[in-house]
């Protein structure tokens, strides 16, 4: 039986553009596929935002020809098999002109902190719907600190019903009552995963025993160097207990650098390095730069979560894993509120991280007889 949420997102697309492709084909002998332009944060090193791109191509319509605006196109081409162009300029301009319906897909696109071309994109957008393009807003997250200007413009391109979802409640409110936009969570909880055989190679390259229960964590840099080391701090105290428990430890690799305008010396890599340290042993790291696929798939593999980076607890959540976040970010702490999942503060006493442990790894270990048995 198909979710209500994925029916829906594939509503928004089945449509898309077919009446203006079918316009421009009439008197042709053969009708010419759908164009659709899919617009988001992709090519950007990140693995969620890749996720949501392929969950977007996942759930299009079989033969709809598509292209995708991208930061770094060959990026998109060689991750997606699909065509890519720059996200600004003269290709941008011939990518919006010869396409028939529009796409801006998922994550955090508005609010603060939000790209000068993220703030232009509803005015882009509503500039083509004036030259007959469809357009549709797809599990998009607006949150507070949107400029009201760029709000305005959203609201006035989405007024006609099903051209707008979001992925959470928050994003619903901060559009306003207004504004009929279902909320279907993050794309990514809907992507298919890759064959467990994948991950668990995956897995193995990286020096994972699959024999020993796993816990994964998938830490985030942030503006703040002390709550930066508070999490640290935390990480190091659950691989402890993890690792005294029997298990072993990996980092999850989300993105190839730091959010916030950190750059390259904060990115995840980085942050398991120094998890590493602290240990006094190696942490196997996975990713960057995985197929999105490929990563949930090695999450599902996975006993346990903990982590800052929202993609990875959505592979988590969307895969039973057991996962602990931190509440830090307004989107991340909407996700784990509604999928009732735990949360830490940024000062975590060492008794609820040890409990957490304690009850994670003997649920999920006594679940998975294929490597009990093995």
């Amino acid at each position: 039986m198909t979710d209500p949420r994925t029916s829906l997102i594939r509503q928004q697309l089945a449509d898309l553009g077919r009446r203006h492709a079918a316009e421009e084909s009439r008197g042709a002998t053969t009708p010419r596929a759908t164009r659709v332009l899919i617009i988001g944060n992709f090519g950007n090193g990140n693995t969620g935002d890749e996720a949501m791109l392929s969950r977007t191509l996942q759930e299009l319509p079989a033969g709809t020809e598509v292209r995708v605006v991208s930061r770094n196109p060959r990026m998109v081409e060689a991750m997606h098999r699909v065509p890519a162009v720059a996200m600004e300029g003269i290709a941008f301009t011939k990518a919006l002109r010869w396409s028939d319906g529009i796409a801006v897909v998922g994550g955090g696109l508005f609010g603060t902190g939000a790209s000068s071309l993220v703030k232009a994109l509803p005015a882009i957008v509503w500039a083509a719907t004036a030259r007959g393009r469809d357009i549709t807003y797809v599990a998009i997250g607006v949150y507070p600190g949107t400029p009201e200007r760029v709000l305005d413009l959203l609201r006035r391109s989405v007024r006609k019903p099903g051209r707008i979802s979001v992925r959470d409640e928050v994003s619903a409110a901060t559009l306003g009552n207004a504004i009929v936009a279902p909320v279907v969570g993050d794309l990514a909880m809907g992507l298919t995963p890759a064959p467990a055989a994948d991950a668990r190679r995956a897995l193995a390259a990286a020096g994972v025993d699959p024999a020993v229960p796993l816990l994964l964590v998938a830490p985030k840099a942030l503006p703040n160097p002390i709550l930066v080391d508070c999490l640290q701090d935390a990480a190091e105290t659950l691989a402890r207990r993890w690792i005294e428990r029997g298990g072993a430890v990996a980092g999850l690799a989300i993105s190839t650098h730091a959010d916030y305008g950190l750059g390259l010396a904060r990115r995840d890599e980085v942050l398991i390095e120094e998890l590493g340290e602290r240990l006094g042993r190696r942490v196997p790291v996975l990713g960057p730069q995985l197929p999105p696929a490929l990563a949930k798939a090695v999450v599902g593999e996975a006993d346990a979560l903990f982590g800052l980076r929202i993609h990875a607890l959505i592979f988590a959540v969307s895969t039973g894993v057991p996962c602990l976040g931190v509440g830090w970010e307004e989107r991340t702490t909407a996700f784990l509120a509604e999928h009732e999942q735990s949360a830490i503060s940024t000062r975590p006493p060492a008794e609820e991280l040890h409990a957490w442990v304690d009850r994670s790894l003997p649920a999920r270990w006594s679940a998975r007889p294929r490597l009990l048995s093995s």
